[in-house]
C-alpha cells in the first residue's frame, strides 16, 4: 500500500475509534490511552496524527459533519418547491443526529458545550452557521421565484431549525417520552406544515 493510501487508513481508523470511545466516555472522560488503545495504535502514533485530544476530537466533528452535508446536494434538488423541499430536508437532519453515533456525539457536545475547548466550539458554530446559511438561501431563492410570500427568511430558517433541534434535544438529552415514540416522519411533517401554512401564498 503507497505510504499516503497508508497514511490516510490509519487516520480513518484513528478518527472511527475515536468516535466510539468519546461517544461512551465524553470529551472529558476519554484520555489518549483510551484513544490509542481503542485504535490499536501507541499514544505516540495517535500523536502523529493528531497534535492532542482537542485536535482529534475537533477533526472528528469537522470529518462526520463534511462526510453527511457533503451528501446533501445528491440526495435533496434545492429546486424543489417548499412543501416537497421541508419535509426532505427535515428527515435528512433529523436522521443525521438520530443515528446512534451521532446521537450520542449530539448529546455529549450539547451536555458539554460551555466546558469543550474553543476549538470544538468553533466547530460547532461553523455547523450551525452553515446549516442556516444553507436553509434561509433556499427560502431567499423561493422568494425570488414567487413561490413564497416576502418575509423574513431569518426567522422562518430560525423557526423551522429550532423545532428540529428541540425535537433532538427532547428526543436524546431530556429523555422526554412522546419524544422517545413520535416518530421522525410524523415531527418532520408537522413542523413543515406548520411552516408552510405561515410562508405560502393563500391558495
Amino acid at each position: 500500500m503507497p505510504p499516503k493510501e497508508k497514511d490516510e487508513g490509519r487516520r480513518k481508523q484513528i478518527l472511527d475509534a475515536a468516535q466510539k470511545v468519546f461517544a461512551k466516555k465524553g470529551f472529558h472522560g476519554a484520555s489518549i490511552k483510551d484513544l490509542a488503545k481503542a485504535a490499536g495504535v501507541s499514544p505516540g502514533l495517535l500523536y502523529w496524527y493528531f497534535k492532542d485530544k482537542t485536535a482529534l476530537f475537533a477533526s472528528l466533528l469537522n470529518e462526520r459533519i463534511e462526510e453527511s452535508f457533503g451528501s446533501l446536494g445528491e440526495q435533496i434538488s434545492f429546486d424543489l418547491p417548499p412543501k416537497e423541499f421541508l419535509p426532505q430536508f427535515g428527515r435528512f437532519y433529523v436522521e443525521l443526529f438520530d443515528r446512534p453515533m451521532s446521537a450520542a456525539l449530539f448529546k455529549m457536545v450539547v451536555a458539554n458545550a460551555q466546558t469543550l475547548p474553543a476549538a470544538v466550539r468553533q466547530v460547532q458554530r461553523g455547523l450551525v452557521t452553515r446549516v442556516l446559511e444553507t436553509l434561509q438561501g433556499y427560502f431567499d431563492h423561493q422568494v425570488a421565484l414567487g413561490r413564497m410570500r416576502p418575509c423574513d427568511t431569518e426567522m422562518v430558517t430560525r423557526t423551522y431549525i429550532g423545532s428540529l433541534v428541540a425535537f433532538l434535544l427532547l428526543r436524546h438529552v431530556l429523555q422526554d417520552p412522546r419524544g422517545q415514540e413520535l416518530s421522525i416522519e410524523a415531527l418532520v411533517d408537522g413542523v413543515s406544515d406548520v411552516v408552510l401554512h405561515g410562508v405560502l401564498h393563500k391558495g
